[in-house]
């Protein structure tokens, strides 16, 4: 992958990794911290790219492996209402509501990451499991029972 092309795929992602990274952190300069690392690193390690086809899966696990060590030093949650700052670019306040019914659903991490992989980014079950390194099985039982949560939730509807 050529550096312009580098520049272009990340243009690309950035609203993606930003939301991937907002949803981890829970925090907005910690999310744009966590991107930005992502990048940096995605760069220096750019060579270990197998497959420029898989360039979004492959920043965006990077990108959530910066989130997580960021949040594990920082352990500081904002509280949801803090995060229209976040996407107050944004017009359509979909994904907002989006991190408002995961944060009141209680969700685990992994079950939070899938239902955001899923919604938000639009992989499949199968590519989830792939991207996540869990057995397609495991990915199926953690979605559908966070589903089930999320629409035994009181007010949402």
């Amino acid at each position: 992958m050529t550096q312009d092309g580098f520049v272009s795929a990340c243009s690309l992602a950035e609203r993606k990794l930003y939301a991937a990274a907002l949803s981890v952190t829970a925090n907005t300069e910690d999310a744009k911290d966590a991107v930005a690392e992502a990048i940096a690193y995605a760069w220096e390690h750019l060579k270990d790219l197998r497959d420029e086809s898989k360039f979004d899966a492959w920043i965006l696990r990077i990108t959530y492996s910066q989130a997580k060590m960021i949040r594990r030093k920082s352990r500081m949650f904002e509280n949801i209402d803090d995060w229209a700052d976040a996407f107050a670019y944004e017009t359509d306040h979909s994904r907002l509501e989006f991190f408002d019914i995961l944060s009141r659903a209680g969700l685990d991490a992994e079950s939070h990451r899938i239902i955001t992989l899923r919604f938000l980014f639009g992989y499949t079950l199968p590519q989830i499991a792939e991207l996540t390194g869990k057995k397609e099985s495991s990915v199926k039982t953690k979605y559908y029972r966070a589903l089930r949560k999320m629409a035994d939730m009181k007010g949402l509807v």
